[in-house]
């Protein structure tokens, strides 16, 4: 009976010990990893809305998938477009991605966090599948057999999942944007 007590003392010990631990790491790395976020939204909306040299958060009111809208002020104090944040069912899961628009017009697409299948989805964090989306506007439609006019985007090969969720979520700002902007 005394040797249970003994073991239970000390792995009690071991568990607060532990808890502390954790605890302290937590704290410490708590506003390290929150700041670092901050900084990888904030070059992600510069990426999509390059005049912008700062931004103002605006409200949204009804947005689906659309967590975050930013509107880009120039140096001269003017407003140049906005900066979305939405989020697209992807294969794997969800797949974030940010979204410039300027005039009705895609300044630029840029994908953040995602779990899609490396060397097939992942590819949509590539410069040859975002880009194609730059100058575009109005509703986008993927080809799996290369796009053939302005209002298409190429499929990814074997990722037509993942290129019709990003798409889908393009499209989800664009009308936003339509309809609630200039």
């Amino acid at each position: 009976m005394r040797e249970i007590v003994k073991v239970t003392l000390r792995l009690l010990v071991i568990m607060v010990i532990a808890g502390l631990c954790l605890g302290a790491t937590y704290t410490v790395t708590k506003d390290p990893i929150a700041n670092q976020e901050l900084a990888r939204k904030e070059a992600a909306r510069k990426a999509v809305l390059p005049s912008a040299e700062s931004f103002e958060e605006v409200a949204l009111e009804n947005s689906g998938d659309i967590a975050e809208c930013y509107r880009g002020i120039a140096a001269d104090g003017s407003a140049c477009g906005y900066a979305f944040s939405v989020t697209a069912k992807g294969f794997g899961g969800d797949v974030a991605l940010t979204v410039g628009l300027d005039q009705g017009k895609i300044t630029g697409v840029r994908i953040g966090t995602h779990s899609e299948t490396p060397g097939l989805g992942a590819k949509a964090a590539q410069e040859d599948f975002y880009g194609q989306f730059t100058g575009k506007s109005g509703a986008l439609t993927v080809n799996k057999n290369g796009a053939t006019n302005d209002s298409e985007i190429s499929a990814i090969t074997a990722a037509t999942v993942t290129s019709n969720a990003v798409t889908n979520a393009v499209n989800q700002v664009l009308a936003y944007a339509a309809e609630n902007f200039d």
